[in-house]
């Protein structure tokens, strides 16, 4: 830690990280701490030694300088960033609020601050205000990057705002009531953009990998569903051959509906359980029984009122702390000094009882899910004095964290490892650790595109929308999406209510993404371990072309796929692109008008120089594991791909539970190419499959897990000769190319050196 000072004000610099600098301004040595910092929501990273020249600090080309009119000077971008620090009104900062100004140079494009504007992913000239509210902004995140290689965090919970050249062109002003300055800067050597968003989620987390069932197709049933019409549902799913993975309840499960309290039950009339059985148990007398034998999973739906700040202390070991001397309580007309302690004021809240407890009888009884509904998540809370300490308009937009990683940890800890899939509309810097998203009570249209984009652009990859199941359009986006819901509420949108036109889609569409699970889940695993997003905007991918900056109908879908929704003026980056549905062949660098064949509703293609794995598609995606991988290759350009595999259940895969599969094209020349199909690298645990008597919801099993499988290779494109390590291959034409079967002990004995010949 490095202390400079100009004009009165303190700025302690740390070097956390290579490229990422922490940065908090004070008064004689004095800086507030933030929730996000109390709660261990951010990681701490290190305390670099760096090198100190006069009122300097330097490390990894990374700099630091305080002038001497009041400002610092940041150096490690393409162009040196040059900072200002008032208070609130813009007098000498003391901590009363703040606003800061970093310049801004002529050119420079803006990304990020999350869900709260839907117009554009191109940000400057605008305005933003870090606000969770219902419809409006479900998900601002305070962070921003740069063209000029640069990106910052603000570590600031209370409500504040942007102006990103919009009053003033030449800078960026954040400004705040309340809180003091506390950024990081993510100054990556590459200045690339990909680079910044993996050294922003080093700080705020990596996404959540979620259980391999949550990538496939989750139903959510309308709220006047009983046990009967949701097990008759389930049942149709599975003899319609639509491929669906979990089902969710609404908020009639409970007795009471829309229980905030943690006294909730099963509603007896709706949803029978036995008065005679325990509470937590999951029996062959329940419903939860005949789910787990269709292969169903299910989610339960949640509304929160409770206080989770008592907790947080608990694990922060500060329950007992009373000395807060940076708090505030300025307007807290709750308290009442004629008392020893602020009176608490929530009605709702047992302080010595972590709210997850209640849920762990739901999870005993099978739930594998929870959706957090946005109800009071996204309310203000005025006349409440959270953990009988912080005002609300400190703890407001945090509040969603702390929910979600409650919910995370919670699952995880009373199933000793497995993963949930939680997901929220809610969103705050540090959810996406915990949790999914899907964008809330706004439908499925193209608005919540632009949401997935903006959210991807600040390293947040499962996100999702309602799926309209009204536009067909809306199917073909879904689907294609991080992760994929419908939601039923007060509609009865079940695929054989529709018309047949639009079940014949989801039921073609849920398929597809059942075949595609082994590419999706891999792009998960990039998220998780990268920070890159699974639906990545072009902008990301191709930072050099500043007009995909207004490209909100096109997007990256993993490494090799592009989709394009709702409007089929389709942008295609340069290179050679494969239309996924026909075979046929596109230049890019130009934008299309794109006819969709008969049969799909949006365009979906292939970037040449890809190995897409796949597999044969499942009526849901723990009903086996793949006794073969597909690989579909699509030649044109040298690639590097991979297939990743875990048990799909656990977070083993935290600590190297995992295997990857590598795949290479190289030497492409006009006469053909070379595909290496990597030996499989690492393991992961399997286990085998459980008497019935003895199967438990917390002992998932899916057979063949862990075994190598062969792999059935789909050449695209003409082929007149296939060697397999120097042997001739017999292979099978098809209308697209040709295809033929690496074996499983070839593939387990080693590399598998392929040259195809055109």
């Amino acid at each position: 830690m490095y202390t400079l000072n100009t004009k009165g004000t303190d700025f302690e610099v740390r070097f956390v990280a290579d490229g990422i600098v922490r940065i908090r301004a004070g008064k004689d040595g004095r800086y507030r701490e933030t929730l996000f910092e109390r709660y261990g929501i951010f990681a701490k990273g290190e305390d670099l030694a760096a090198a100190e020249t006069a009122n300097a600090v330097e490390y990894g080309g990374m700099s630091v300088r305080a002038n001497a009119d009041g400002t610092i000077t940041v150096g490690g971008a393409k162009r040196e960033l040059n900072i200002s620090v008032a208070d609130y009104n813009g007098n000498e900062y003391r901590g009363g609020g703040f606003t800061l100004k970093l310049d801004l140079s002529e050119g420079e494009r803006l990304f990020g601050l999350g869900d709260n504007d839907r117009t554009s992913i191109a940000r400057r000239g605008k305005k933003a205000r870090m606000d969770v509210k219902n419809v409006v902004s479900y998900g601002p995140v305070p962070y921003v990057m740069s063209s000029d290689g640069w990106g910052m965090l603000v570590s600031c919970t209370y409500v504040h705002t942007y102006d990103l050249g919009a009053d003033d062109p030449d800078h960026i002003t954040v400004q705040s009531r309340k809180g003091g300055v506390d950024i990081y800067l993510f100054l990556p050597k590459s200045h690339n953009l990909k680079d910044i968003v993996e050294r922003y989620t080093s700080i705020v987390g990596k996404p959540v990998m979620l259980p391999r069932f949550a990538y496939g197709y989750t139903f959510v049933l309308n709220e006047q569903t009983c046990c009967r019409e949701m097990l008759w549902d389930c049942k149709m799913f599975r003899r319609e051959k639509i491929a669906c993975d979990m089902v969710g309840l609404e908020p009639q499960w409970m007795s009471k509906i829309y229980d905030t309290s943690i006294e909730k039950k099963w509603d007896r009339d709706r949803f029978y359980v036995p008065e005679w059985l325990p509470e937590n148990v999951s029996s062959d007398y329940t419903f939860f029984y005949n789910l787990r034998e269709m292969g169903f999973k299910f989610s339960l739906w949640l509304c929160n009122d409770y206080d989770l700040l008592w907790e947080e202390e608990r694990q922060a070991g500060k329950a007992d702390d009373t000395d807060l001397v940076d708090a505030s309580y300025d307007g807290a007309v709750i308290i009442d000094h004629h008392f020893e302690s602020p009176r608490y004021q929530d009605q709702v809240t047992k302080v010595d009882e972590p709210w997850f407890d209640h849920l762990r009888k739901f999870v005993d009884n099978g739930a594998s899910a929870f959706k957090l509904d946005g109800a009071f998540q996204v309310n203000d809370h005025p006349d409440r004095l959270w953990a009988g300490r912080y005002l609300d308009d400190e703890v407001h937009n945090i509040f969603p964290v702390i929910y979600a990683k409650q919910m995370k940890e919670g699952f995880r800890d009373h199933t000793e490892g497995r993963r949930a899939c939680i997901y929220t509309s809610c969103l705050y810097a540090g959810t996406p650790k915990y949790a999914a998203t899907w964008a809330g009570d706004t439908g499925g249209g193209y608005d919540t595109v632009v949401a997935m984009l903006n959210y991807g652009l600040c390293g947040h990859s499962n996100v999702t929308c309602d799926m309209d199941a009204a536009q067909n359009a809306a199917i073909h986006y879904s689907f294609l999406s991080p992760w994929t819901q419908q939601l039923g509420w007060r509609n009865w949108q079940q695929p054989w209510f529709l018309s047949e036109e639009r079940e014949d889609l989801i039921r073609y569409y849920s398929r597809l993404r059942s075949s595609l699970i082994p590419y999706i889940y891999t792009a998960a695993h990039q998220a998780a371990s990268k920070g890159i997003p699974m639906a990545r905007a072009l902008s990301l991918m191709y930072p050099d072309v500043p007009e995909y900056d207004y490209v909100t109908n096109t997007y990256m879908l993993g490494d090799s796929l592009l989709v394009a929704v709702f409007d089929m003026n389709v942008t295609l980056p340069e290179g050679k692109w494969y239309d996924f549905w026909t075979g046929e062949v596109y230049e890019g660098g130009k934008v299309i008008e794109y006819k969709i064949p008969e049969g799909k509703s949006g365009a979906l293609l292939v970037k040449a120089g890809s190995v897409v794995p796949m597999m044969k598609d499942l009526d849901y995606i723990e009903q086996k594991l793949p006794d073969e991988y597909i690989l579909r290759v699509y030649p044109g350009a040298d690639c590097e791909n991979e297939l990743y595999e875990d048990d799909g259940y656990t977070y083993d895969y935290e600590c190297g539970g995992y295997a990857l599969t590598k795949f290479t094209i190289t030497d492409t020349t006009d006469k053909g190419y070379t595909l290496t199909v990597g030996a499989r690298e690492g393991s992961y645990t399997g286990r085998d499959k459980r008497p019935e008597e003895t199967y438990k919801e917390s002992d998932p099993v899916i057979p063949g897990m862990g075994e190598v499988v062969p792999m059935r290779v789909v050449l695209c494109g003409s082929v007149s000769a296939v060697t397999l390590n120097g042997a001739a291959v017999e292979y099978t034409v098809t209308d697209n190319g040709a295809e033929f079967v690496i074996p499983a002990d070839v593939h387990a004995a080693g590399d598998a050196v392929i040259i195809v010949n055109y």
